[in-house]
């Protein structure tokens, strides 16, 4: 039986109970307690008052585990609508451990005449909305065995005081994984996250943190973190470092337009570190990498722009950079020197305007070989010579694979 057919025969059979279970000389107004009836829990208590009859959906005897199992996995707006068909279920919905807040899963839309306006007061509006349900949803939960909490706010405002309020319940021992999406609003104060939440003792247990669209000043470390996203964070590169240097198991890191930070440093302790994704972080100009094992970084520029320490034993790098020019060329002529135990490599050139060149230095382990140029107008020099691309091809004695894409806005004659 399927999750939508169970609460559909729940219903039923509660509907069925309801009509079933009044004796035809049964005096009105006195309840005639049930020898299976179960005692209530605290928490479901408080939403029934004294002297008030409820029916009690009779389903099958499952364990409590069972019905928090099944109730999770029901999509958000399902499992709060079952909440309302069982006391079980409404136990399950106070102690959900998945809590995925988003404009898609709330089902919030403006309405077209707001659409069509397209102004502050629309997008205010539609951040009231989600705010509304959100703190309804947040008042009955428990906060207990919370594992995920991801919220992506939508509208042009932040009610401060109420996402502080839910980061405070969802917040907890148990919680391994934590998303906050911010909107960015440019002319106004930017949100600054409660890192006391974190430090506490309460964050001990996150595994993956992230953040975008705020103000982030650790100050210590996350024992059991392992990936750490920041997008559009305020935070320092000496800041940052505190973090990572205690969070000892830290295996991945994604900077995006994280633009406080002008020296990322990566301590040696960081043994289970292995992945470096940094992308838009415009004021950074330097990276000390001194973690022993990183093998792959994804960057929006050449090394040789962005000095980055140790990288003799990086086997896979993306360079990623619409606006950079002879990338190729700079990839086929210094990495075999810099990066010899390359084993991918993915390109994409805004314009190369010098010609491939012949290198005696070769890319010996390499397999895989991406290159993405972007021809724009006056991109790429009248003269360039695409038959060059062979030369980095001879450098790569044991490829495997090679992709080539070429994207043409305009034609040279």
């Amino acid at each position: 039986m399927g999750l939508a057919d169970l609460i559909v025969a729940m219903k039923k059979r509660r509907q069925q109970t309801q009509a079933g279970s009044k004796p035809a000389n049964r005096t009105p107004g006195i309840s005639i307690p049930s020898g299976s009836k179960r005692t209530r829990s605290s928490c479901e208590q408080d939403d029934y008052s004294q002297g008030t009859k409820i029916m009690r959906f009779s389903g099958p005897d499952l364990p409590e585990d069972i019905w928090c199992h099944i109730h999770a996995l029901l999509p958000l707006p399902d499992a709060a609508q079952a909440a309302c068909v069982s006391r079980e279920f409404l136990h399950s919905w106070r102690c959900r451990p998945d809590l995925t807040f988003s404009q898609e899963t709330l089902g919030v839309n403006l309405t077209f005449y707001e659409r069509r306006l397209r102004n502050a007061r629309g997008r205010e509006k539609l951040a009231l909305k989600f705010t509304e349900i959100v703190d309804q949803i947040m008042k009955k939960h428990t906060g207990i065995g919370v594992k995920t909490f991801k919220l992506q706010y939508c509208g042009s405002r932040i009610y401060t005081r109420r996402l502080k309020s839910w980061l405070k319940i969802a917040v907890n021992p148990g919680l391994e994984e934590l998303v906050l999406s911010l909107p960015v609003v440019y002319d106004a104060k930017i949100y600054n996250f409660p890192c006391s939440l974190l430090f506490n003792g309460s964050g001990k247990s996150i595994s993956y943190l992230n953040l975008k669209g705020c103000a982030f000043h650790p100050v210590a470390g996350l024992g059991c973190l392992r990936k750490l996203h920041l997008s559009q964070v305020h935070i320092t590169g000496d800041e940052l470092g505190r973090l990572l240097s205690n969070s000892p198991v830290l295996n991945e890191l994604n900077l995006s337009q994280c633009n406080k930070i002008t020296c990322l440093k990566i301590p040696c302790l960081l043994n289970q570190f292995n992945h470096l994704t940094v992308f838009g972080c415009e004021t950074l100009e330097a990276i000390e990498n001194k973690a022993p094992n990183l093998c792959t970084v994804r960057i929006n520029t050449t090394l040789v722009r962005l000095p980055f320490g140790d990288s003799l034993r990086l086997k896979n790098l993306q360079m990623l950079w619409p606006f950079e020019y002879n990338l190729v060329y700079y990839a086929c002529a210094e990495l075999p020197r810099i990066m010899p135990n390359l084993e991918t490599l993915g390109i994409s050139s805004a314009g190369e305007v010098l010609n491939t060149p012949i290198v005696s230095a070769k890319f010996l382990h390499l397999k895989l070989l991406e290159i993405c140029l972007f021809v724009l107008e006056g991109a790429f020099s009248p003269a360039y010579d695409y038959l060059s691309l062979a030369f980095f091809l001879d450098a790569c004695p044991v490829l495997e694979t090679f992709e080539l894409s070429v994207s043409r806005t305009s034609v040279f004659l």
